[in-house]
This record gives structure tokens, C-alpha cells and sequence, in this order.
């Protein structure tokens, strides 16, 4: 996520914050804009201040801002902070690449919700309406779950991520195939397999086997290698990874590469994603030796295959074919 100036003082404001932390003014973003603004001169959304830390404006016809819009269920724990967060840096990424999830069909909506012993939540999509369980907003469950997985780079904003893709997969590659469009879906399946695989023996064959790394030939993770929706989400969420990483490492800047400008902020990537990957490589390089260096994990603990790098390839294509 790229830096933003403060419009009170011009300094470096982020993403998350709700103030100017120089100058103390209380700031909101714009998400049409992709701007801050000073918050006397808008309209917050009713949810600033509330458990999710929202930080966006509304326009003069909603009380909610595009993101809490998105809810159908009103939050209810702290734990959906991580969460909320997550959501707004990937909605941000999603209006970057000319998405609109109010406009598309099957319209996208969440449900945030906080499982217990009582009440087990089940992460997933299904017809546009994604529910995530917010109890992994808790880092020591978080810690558990991972170590029970085996996924160490399970994270809220994964999670968003991950789903997300199953949603676009469903309103910009199935909708193209039911139009007919069979250049797409033939691309899809020579990449990422036939989705119409049956996805619940595949589940079940998938947690029924042993993790014997042979995955690692062909996919972004072990999990990905269940199903070709999985394999299509799990690219897609490390492709989004990789985008927000490269755009924070411009801002500062840490890697050059060539985009759209438009007023004060960059649309999308014109290079090929040879160059992309070829950036990628060299910051993660020195993201891990930095980590390393103060003794804390890799921060990029990946090896793709070069067929697993392909398959982000072919969402880098298509994500910036929708935003020309």
C-alpha cells in the first residue's frame, strides 16, 4: 500500500490511520478518490469508531461507506478489526483493477462472524455471500490454528483474499463461460485444471492425504493442489500478496516499476510479469535477510514452482485486462 500526504500538513499518512499523526487533524479516505480527506469537510461512516475501525467516507445517499455496505451482519467483536482491515486494502486493490462489487453479479457480501465451542463458524463462499471467522483476530488462536494446519502464512487478510477469489472467479471467469465465452474458460482449465472436477470427493481425497510435498511442483500450496477453484483462489490471494507488497515497496521506494499514472496515484502495471516477478524476487530476498537478521521467520517463506508462478501470470493478465 503506497504512502498518502496528509491533506492538512503533507506529511506521510497510512492506509489505517484516522489521524495525522504530525499534525493531529482527524483524516478519512476517499475510496473513489484514493485520497484522504480532512474528516469536517465529509462524511464519515457511522461504523468510525466502532469495532471494525473504519476509516472510510460515505456519500450523501449512504450511511455506510463501500466497505461496511458489504456486511450483513452488524460487528459485534474487536476481533473483527483484523478482518475489516484486510477487507478495505483488498476492496482498495479490487477498485484499482476496475471492480466494483456493488456492480457485479452475483453481488458480494460478508458475514463476520465469531465462532465458539457452541457455534463453529465454516469459512467459505457460496453465491456471492463470504463468511469468515473472526475469532482468528485473536493471535493466539490464530498461532493455533496454523500450527494445527500446517499453514504458517495463514492471516485475516488471507483469508479475504483467498475468498475473494472464489468470488471473482464466480462473476468474471463462470459468468464468461455462460455467455459462451469459450476462449476463457479453455485458458482457465489448460492452466489451472477442469473445475468441474467434483469438488467434494476432492476435498475429501485432499484431508485424507498425507503432505508429502509433491505439491510444491506445481502449486502456490498444498492446498491448492485439492481443486482447481482452490488452486485458482490460492493464486489469486498470493497474486493480491504481491501486488499490495510491491506497491508499499514503490512508495518508499524500494523497486521501480512502470504503471499508469493518474493525478496523484498509480492505476495498474504495464510490464510484463516477468519484470513483476523479477521485482518480487529481489525484495523478498531482502525482506527475509532483514527478518533474519533481527532472528523472526521469513517474512516470504516461498519457493513457487515456475508453474506456480505461470498461474500468477495468468491472473496478472486478466486482472489488467479488466482495468484497461
Amino acid at each position: 500500500m503506497r504512502r498518502f500526504p496528509c491533506p492538512s500538513c503533507g506529511r506521510s499518512v497510512f492506509f489505517g490511520n484516522d489521524l495525522c499523526v504530525g499534525c493531529g487533524a482527524a483524516i478519512v479516505y476517499d475510496p473513489v478518490a484514493d485520497r484522504f480527506s480532512i474528516l469536517s469537510q465529509t462524511k464519515a461512516c457511522v461504523s468510525r469508531g466502532g469495532p471494525g475501525m473504519c476509516n472510510w467516507l460515505t456519500d450523501e445517499t449512504h450511511e455506510r461507506c463501500p466497505n461496511c455496505r458489504l456486511d450483513t451482519v452488524p460487528d459485534a467483536s474487536p476481533l473483527v478489526a483484523p478482518f475489516q482491515n484486510a477487507r478495505r486494502r483488498t476492496l482498495r486493490q479490487l477498485f484499482r483493477f476496475g471492480l466494483d462489487p456493488e456492480r457485479l453479479t452475483p453481488s458480494l457480501q460478508f458475514r463476520l462472524l465469531e465462532s465458539n465451542i457452541s457455534n463453529p463458524v465454516i469459512t467459505g463462499h457460496e453465491d456471492g455471500v463470504i463468511t469468515l471467522d473472526v475469532a482468528e483476530g485473536d493471535p493466539v488462536r490464530l498461532a493455533e490454528i496454523r500450527l494445527s494446519m500446517g499453514e504458517r502464512y495463514r492471516t485475516p487478510v488471507g483469508h479475504v483474499r483467498h475468498e475473494l477469489g472464489h468470488w471473482y472467479w464466480a462473476v468474471l471467469i463462470d459468468e464468461q463461460a455462460e455467455r459462451s465465452n469459450t476462449a476463457t474458460i479453455a485458458d482457465f482449465r489448460a492452466t489451472f485444471g477442469d473445475e468441474r472436477l467434483d469438488y467434494p470427493s476432492a476435498l475429501d481425497r485432499h484431508y485424507a492425504s498425507v503432505d508429502d510435498g509433491a505439491w510444491r511442483e506445481s502449486f502456490i500450496s498444498h492446498y491448492a493442489s485439492s481443486h482447481p477453484w482452490e488452486d485458482f483462489a490460492e493464486t489469486f490471494a498470493h497474486y493480491l500478496h504481491l501486488a499490495d507488497t510491491l506497491e508499499t515497496a514503490r512508495s518508499f521506494p524500494l523497486v521501480d516499476l512502470s504503471v499508469v499514472a493518474s493525478d496523484d496515484h498509480d492505476e495498474r502495471w504495464l510490464v510484463d510479469f516477468t519484470e513483476v516477478y523479477h521485482q518480487w524476487l529481489e525484495l523478498t530476498t531482502v525482506l527475509n535477510e532483514l527478518n533474519r537478521s533481527i532472528g523472526v521467520p521469513d517474512a516470504y517463506p516461498f519457493a513457487p514452482s515456475q508453474q506456480a508462478v505461470d498461474k500468477m501470470a495468468w491472473v496478472h493478465r486478466h486482472l489488467n485486462t479488466v482495468s484497461s
